[in-house]
Parts: structure tokens; sequence; C-alpha cells
């Protein structure tokens, strides 16, 4: 995607292993979906990744 968004729509899987996120547009579009292991780090690393996609994002677990 090389165009930042308004604004997209995040939600979160938690789990003990892993986590899966995902991230959509206003027309339900996929613009981000990832396993994300249960890690300070790559937890860190995917918010920068899902921040980045626009100036708001709204979210949900």
């Amino acid at each position: 995607m090389s165009k930042r968004k308004e604004q997209v729509w995040a939600g979160i899987d938690a789990g003990k292993g892993h986590h899966w996120a995902a991230v959509v547009d206003e027309t339900g579009a996929t613009l981000w979906s990832k396993k994300v292991d249960n890690d300070e780090s790559a937890i860190l690393s995917a918010l920068g990744e899902i921040l980045g996609l626009a100036d708001k994002v709204h979210w949900a677990v």
C-alpha cells in the first residue's frame, strides 16, 4: 500500500503462543494481516506497522 489512509480498523485475536492481527479499510478490504508471536518485540513491531497505515486506527480485541 503506497498511500496512507485517513482511518482503518484493526482487530486482534489474542492467544497464548501467538496473536493474529488484521487491518481493514472503509470498504472492508484487508490491508494487513499477520501472525504475531507473543513476544514484546514482535508485538511492538506489529503495532508500528499498523499505526503506519493510517492517521487514525480503531482497535478491537
